[in-house]
């Protein structure tokens, strides 16, 4: 198994926990878009969907090379950023429950461990290279992974809308 392969490994038990977390915990649990509070968060969400729906597609079905890999650390930075200004803005406006402070807690290390599997395959195979988005596959991950993009993209749209809904109620 090379460390791509592990990575994707992770990324795929990353967007599931980060699928049951969507659902269960901010959709059935904590009900967020229908919390007047809850705006900023689902921008929030809706950012981070945005980001997740490329690094889903891109690493299914691409080799990022040369410059394009720094292109991809970029967006993984970009995630990080809005998933520390999310950690804040729950903090600041309600109380996590315990099944979403747990999946949190381990979706902080799943993050950590793809990046850094990605961005170790980058250094030692991509960078080098010369600079191109290069085709390839991998089996059944891609197609989790696609899945998963198509999922994510939808939540982030309903997370926009709803953001935009609570916006409008609020200036009423």
């Amino acid at each position: 198994m090379t460390t791509l392969d592990a990575a994707l490994l992770v990324l795929i038990a990353h967007g599931a926990l980060g699928a049951f977390d969507t659902i269960y915990c901010h959709e059935w649990q904590a009900r967020l878009p229908r919390q007047p509070w809850a705006g900023r968060e689902l921008r929030l969400h809706a950012a981070r969907s945005m980001l997740y729906a490329p690094i889903f597609v891109g690493l299914a079905w691409f080799e990022w090379r040369g410059m394009y890999a720094w292109l991809l650390i970029a967006v993984f930075t970009a995630e990080y950023a809005v998933t520390l200004a999310d950690a804040v803005a729950e903090d600041q406006t309600r109380r996590l429950s315990l099944a979403e402070r747990l999946v949190h807690m381990i979706l902080g290390g799943t993050t950590g461990a793809y990046m850094a599997l990605v961005i170790y395959h980058a250094a030692i195979e991509w960078i080098p290279a010369p600079s191109a988005l290069v085709s390839t596959e991998h089996g059944i991950a891609s197609l989790i992974l696609s899945v998963f993009a198509c999922g994510v993209l939808i939540s982030g749209l309903r997370d926009a809308h709803a953001a935009w809904r609570l916006r409008l109620l609020k200036a009423k």
